[in-house]
């Protein structure tokens, strides 16, 4: 595996690179959530590159950032036992030299729940994605569906902005308590751990009553705050229920949709979220 952390270092290496590219965008801490999209990638690129960048412009908290858990030599090797072919981990200043002043910015996408309650999140997620993308030139790129908010930011500006990569989609992959794989569930004690996984269940609660009757999202999204109030250590941020494919919200349910939920379990702020298409 080749490691690149300078940009001018990784154009040189893609100079030579003839073959189809499949990229997976990370911030490290590789989990098996990554490893599922390093899998996925190999089934349509034959290079796979991974980059690793904890992108300082997505966090609205220097204490987040700080806190975010960091572990490349690991990850060096996880990737290497993967046969990843490349590995392009560049330093802040390569991503963001002195006097970067262009941002990329996606109407509502940016503005609402991830970009509401983080300030500057969504933005910053589009800016790095974009320079990634323009640095790498990947033929496709994989994401997972856990962040969709994200996924579907990502889809809006590389349509609107003409970027040749196709944007793969991966299902979000849980632990053996159905806990979504993140890399901040490091940070997580045993008994927040273990109130974590309520999350879910509190949307599984909402998608059976759903499907006992119940149309309207806000009735929807009470049952689900009362089923998590039952747990002392989680305190929700949002619920929302949105349309699967524009993102608007949704007040009676009639078309696909997707829960989504943020909460702090303890300190630590966990997403996730639960996505119905009605067949």
């Amino acid at each position: 595996m080749k490691v690149h952390n300078t940009v001018s270092g990784f154009f040189e290496e893609r100079s030579k690179i003839t073959s189809k590219i499949a990229l997976v965008p990370t911030m490290g801490s590789i989990h098996e959530g990554h490893i599922s999209l390093i899998e996925k990638a190999k089934s349509y690129g034959e290079t796979i590159i991974v980059s690793i960048f904890v992108n300082p412009i997505q966090f609205n908290s220097t204490k987040d950032f700080d806190t975010y858990p960091r572990s490349l030599e690991d990850d060096k090797k996880i990737l290497q036992n993967l046969g990843v072919d490349i590995l392009f981990c560049p330093p802040a200043e390569e991503i963001y030299p002195e006097n970067f002043k262009s941002y990329v910015k996606v109407k509502m996408l940016s503005d609402v729940l991830e970009g509401k309650y983080r300030k500057g999140n969504m933005e910053g997620v589009a800016t790095v994605v974009t320079k990634l993308f323009n640095i790498i030139q990947p033929n496709y790129a994989i994401f997972g569906e856990k962040d969709y908010q994200q996924l579907l930011l990502i889809k809006s500006f590389v349509s609107d902005l003409n970027i040749p990569v196709e944007i793969i989609s991966s299902k979000t992959i849980r632990d053996n308590e159905g806990l979504a794989l993140s890399s901040r569930n490091k940070n997580l004690s045993v008994s927040e751990k273990n109130q974590a996984t309520e999350i879910i269940n509190s949307l599984y609660f909402g998608i059976k009553n759903l499907i006992s009757g119940e149309k309207k999202s806000k009735n929807i999204i009470i049952l689900i705050e009362n089923y998590l109030s039952d747990f002392n250590l989680i305190k929700v941020e949002y619920i929302s229920i949105r349309d699967l494919k524009n993102f608007e919200i949704v007040e009676e349910i009639n078309s696909d949709f997707v829960i989504l939920i943020a909460a702090y379990v303890g300190k630590i702020r966990l997403i996730d979220n639960i996505i119905y298409r009605k067949k």
